[in-house]
């Protein structure tokens, strides 16, 4: 539903959108640096057979531990940043993980690169 109000019977002179652009800017240069940040390269990490990685995460998960996870398809050459999490459950090929923001993430076991055990106390510090 959209109220068109006639100009003569506003409140007060409305400059209309000229009041919002510094705010539109504001956020844009605020989206363009998070975008450059995620949009830098990621090193390759030593890839892991898949008997190590299952072993870190069968451990990860037991003892309640916090991993890092490299994560690479071999069709594609650019990696994605490490996703981080308390591992929770795996079911058939996938691996169940619990982010910092408390969002859980599956992730496909065969496209798992590397896995690194964190320091818990550092990663819930960081926000």
């Amino acid at each position: 539903m959209e109220n068109n109000v006639p100009r003569e019977k506003w409140l007060y002179p409305d400059r209309c959108m000229k009041k919002w652009l510094g705010w539109i800017l504001s956020d844009h240069s605020t989206y363009m640096e998070e975008a450059a940040i995620s949009e830098q390269p990621v090193l390759p990490k030593l890839e892991q057979s898949q008997e190590t990685i299952s072993d870190i995460l069968e451990d990860a998960w037991q003892n309640a531990k916090i991993v890092a996870v490299q994560v690479g398809t071999p069709f594609d050459e650019r990696l994605l940043p490490d996703i981080e999490g308390a591992v929770i459950g795996r079911w058939d090929d996938q691996v169940y993980l619990q982010l910092k923001n408390g969002d859980t993430q599956s992730i496909d076991a065969a496209d798992i690169r590397n896995v690194q055990l964190l320091n818990p106390d550092r990663w819930w510090a960081l926000e």
